[in-house]
């Protein structure tokens, strides 16, 4: 079990600024990046001669970033691809480890199940600003309590990976609402009908101070019709290792907890011309929240009364058709994304001094007088219960996306894209404060005598869409492309509180509902000019777009009900390089408009903790990032990469109905300026079957601020921080097999990824960081 939370000023550990050098360094001489790239006609020599001299192979993955295959240095937009065996090779096993692999990309995470994707700073309360997609189909956050979907991007364990894609900067032609800030892909392997082959990986690890954690991957491909129809399955199960302690009960290692799941993937290919694909994934998390808090004044250690965390489970089942006319592909996507979660957050310090004649004056009375001895009675009675208390939510999410489109095949100057989509979205959040048993802070049973407020919601998000984009080639040198997307949404949202809290200030409220309804269009332009075969140039101005909707807050003046969505422009300009064989080094720069913001706010009234959106201010968000991927050596890669990001509001957040805290010149929250990446590999042979193999990644995040305002009381620094993981092993000269020791967090640092303080939390800070050091043994077998 979980308890509380905490967030610290980690100590800076003895060494830091080498290491800081040592990173900074390693950025300037290897920023990373993927290469992607489906070679054209008469290209053919060229590339297998790059090939050769590229470790992973990335200068030969092809992305479909575009909705049509393209190679990576031929694809006029920001975007890193990484093949699968380099992730297999790196340790990669969660959409969160990509920030190694692409600049501007950062994940405030809260754990499994509660990670926000950030892409270019572009994050605010609300609809996600980053698409997540595994395979074709989207994944959503639950809206929760506050309409904050973009808080929970569920997460689906990579094994078994055909590449990963992040598409940096504003994808609403084509991706639509929720790509902002950009998309991230996630492409896994597909059956294959003309062999039978199985893979499985196995891991084992121990945290410095903390527990034991291991897991167990397994595929099989099995070919049920030779050449037409094929079976891969899929299977995972995942022990998390504890290493939160709490100080309150005396127990170890509390954030332990569990995942497990799989997918299955049947493709049929009757014709050339034809392929339908069905799928099926699953993943079910069940873990103590990794919170800690600051105050405690110690790692990793909390002081919570009752329990956190986080249960989850995930589904998707979608088909996928795709039929080539020849010179026109046709795709047909259908996907049902179902998610049950049960979320459950210790709120015992909201009420830390409130268990007496003052807060019965207060929050019993309203200040209106002093509390007679029965109505005292009472209301300690009460307060002394939710002084170890729980919020616990039941919630589901029910997503059905559909998408038709159709997209040019040929080598020819003109190629498009076009297309429809409709989504229905239906989501039901039910939120208690749970009583929690005082010698152990073990939540007491879901009975009407524990739960001290209840309140249901209802959120129904229907959209509909058609986009599209065209782009032409003159002179074998010059491309324009320009592309739009008209979008018609509605959002009802519906609730009832059917059991009040006065420390909420909430009451018994019969079921009432509204509705919000937009439509409109976002629009790209690019421009690419292609120097020669090695180097191109590329401008573009894009936009994006999230819904707006109603807030959750029950009896809420219609004033502040409603919000509209939000949108932004994205200028950029970028250069793509391949100055020397095996070496690609690209480099963009930015700026983001962003106006109409969702805000995140407070109802009014002594006590209150509802959250509410509404639309103020604007901000503008300017940046750089520089991506380099070289072998100097046969069997020698090296990689990085580099982002630089000023966000900050550049109006106050002011507006009819309501006044928020930020003004303008505030940074935007948990967005650093720098961040930095690098890896380097060395594989050598030892035998004509045997090769070893060592590799060391290393990050750089700066620091941030949990939220705008210098004024807020709750507002929170989060530290700068430096990661090293280092890893050592064999492989067979032919990829069979390969087993490492590893050492995650070499130097042992606090890696703080959010600190955050609310009234929910009675002031104190809560924190998440990456786990402490730790040692581990990683093997993998394919048969083929």
């Amino acid at each position: 079990m979980a308890f509380g939370f905490g967030g610290v000023s980690y100590p800076q550990a003895a060494g830091r600024i080498g290491r800081a050098a040592l990173l900074t360094g390693a950025a300037i001489l290897f920023p990373s990046m993927a290469m992607a790239q489906d070679v054209p006609a008469g290209a053919e020599a060229q590339a297998a001669a790059d090939n050769a001299n590229v470790a992973d192979n990335s200068g030969e993955i092809v992305v479909t970033a575009l909705k049509r295959d393209t190679r990576l240095q031929d694809t006029p937009i920001a975007i890193s691809a990484v093949g699968g065996d380099s992730l297999q090779r790196g340790g990669t096993t969660s959409f969160t480890d990509l920030t190694r692999n692409a600049p501007s990309l950062r994940v405030v995470d809260g754990g499994p199940g509660n990670r926000r994707v950030i892409l270019r700073g572009v994050t605010a309360a609300g609809e996600p600003t980053v698409g997540v997609y595994y395979d074709e189909s989207p994944v959503s956050g639950s809206v929760g309590t506050t309409s904050d979907a973009a808080g929970s991007t569920p997460d689906f364990r990579l094994f078994d990976v055909e590449r990963a894609e992040v598409l940096r900067g504003p994808q609403g032609t084509l991706y639509g609402s929720g790509s902002m800030g950009g998309t991230v892909r996630i492409i896994y392997e597909k059956p294959k009908a003309d062999r039978l082959e199985a893979a499985m990986a196995g891991s084992l690890s121990a945290v410095q101070s903390g527990g034991v954690g291991g897991s167990v991957d397994a595929m099989i491909n099995v070919p049920i019709v030779e050449d037409v129809v094929a079976l891969r399955v899929v299977g995972d199960y995942n022990q998390f290792a504890g290493y939160v302690d709490n100080s309150y009960y005396h127990r170890n290692n509390i954030n332990d907890g569990n995942s497990y799941g799989g997918r299955a993937l049947l493709r049929i290919t009757p014709t050339d011309a034809l392929t339908v694909d069905f799928a099926a994934y699953y993943e079910k998390v069940a873990t103590n929240s990794p919170r800690w808090i600051a105050e405690t004044g110690q790692r990793y250690v909390t002081d919570g009364r009752s329990e956190s965390g986080n249960y989850d489970k995930n589904q998707i089942y979608s088909g996928t058709l795709n039929y080539d006319f020849g010179p026109v592909a046709l795709t047909a996507v259908s996907t049902y994304f179902r998610r049950d979660r049960t979320v459950v957050s210790d709120v015992s310090d909201t009420f830390n001094g409130r268990d007496n004649a003052a807060g019965c004056k207060r929050y019993h009375l309203a200040n209106a007088r002093a509390c007679s001895p029965t109505e005292l009675a009472d209301y300690l009675d009460e307060t002394n219960r939710i002084l170890f208390s729980s919020l616990y939510q039941p919630q589901f999410v029910k997503n059905w996306t559909n998408e038709l489109r159709l997209s040019s095949t040929g080598n020819g100057p003109f190629n498009w894209t076009v297309g429809v989509f409709s989504e229905d979205r239906k989501t039901e959040v039910r939120s208690t404060l749970l009583t929690a048993d005082p010698r152990s802070g073990l939540l007491q049973p879901f009975v009407d005598e524990n739960i001290f407020y209840d309140r249901t919601i209802n959120d129904h998000l229907k959209q509909k869409a058609a986009f599209a984009e065209l782009s032409y080639k003159f002179f074998d040198k010059l491309t324009l492309t320009a592309g739009a997307r008209y979008y018609d949404f509605d959002k009802t949202v519906g609730g009832r509180v059917d059991k009040g809290q006065e420390h909420y200030v909430s009451k018994v409220t019969p079921f009432q509902e509204a509705e919000s309804k937009e439509d409109g269009f976002v629009y790209k332009f690019n421009a690419s000019y292609e120097i020669n075969p090695d180097y191109m140039v590329y401008v573009q101005a894009s936009q994006g777009f999230r819904p707006g909707g109603v807030n959750q807050v029950i009896g809420l003046p219609a004033a502040l009900a409603a919000y509209s969505s939000d949108s932004l422009w994205n200028y950029e300009v970028g250069v793509k390089t391949h100055p020397l064989a095996g070496v690609y080094f690209n480099l963009t720069g930015y700026r983001i408009d962003w106006d109409n913001l969702q805000v995140s706010g407070r109802t009014s009234g002594t006590g209150s903790v509802f959250g509410l959106i509404s639309n103020a201010g604007a901000a503008r968000i300017e940046g750089v990032e520089a991506e380099l991927s070289a072998t100097p050596l046969a069997g020698f890669s090296l990689s990085a990469n580099l982002g630089y990001t000023n966000a900050r509001l550049s109006e106050d957040q002011v507006s009819e109905v309501v006044v928020a805290t930020g003004r303008k010149g505030d940074r935007l929250a948990f967005v650093p300026r720098w961040n930095a990446s690098g890896s380097a590999e060395y594989t050598w042979g030892i035998s004509d079957t045997l090769d070893g193999i060592i590799r060391a990644d290393a990050a750089y995040v700066g620091s941030s601020y949990s939220t705008l305002s210098q004024l807020d009381v709750y507002r929170r620094k989060v530290d700068a921080y430096e990661l090293v993981n280092a890893r050592i092993g064999l492989q067979a000269a032919d990829s069979g097999w390969n087993a490492f020791l590893f050492v995650n967090n070499v130097f042992n640092a606090a890696a703080v990824n959010s600190r955050s303080s609310s009234s929910n939390t009675g002031g104190k800070t809560t924190v998440f960081s990456a786990p402490p050091r730790t040692f581990g043994i990683s093997l993998l077998k394919r048969f083929r």
